[in-house]
């Protein structure tokens, strides 16, 4: 094993990819679209407006946390 590094078990493994995916699934009330949206899908949200900022060249005004 090299040095600073760490493996999870099986079990270690599942535990942390279901935490993530159970936090990535919490919702928020999005105050532009005015419904209720998972970070997840608020990920791919900012993704897409990206890509609209690169095709169209505006200037980008990223999603910012107001909780």
């Amino acid at each position: 094993m090299d040095v600073n590094q760490a493996m999870l078990s099986e079990t270690g493994r599942k535990l942390v990819v279901q935490t993530v995916r159970d936090e990535l699934a919490v919702t928020i009330q999005h105050r532009a679209l005015g419904r209720n949206v998972a970070y997840d899908e608020l990920l791919y949200l900012e993704a897409l407006q990206l890509t609209r900022t690169c095709l169209e060249g505006k200037p980008y005004k990223p999603f910012r946390i107001w909780w």
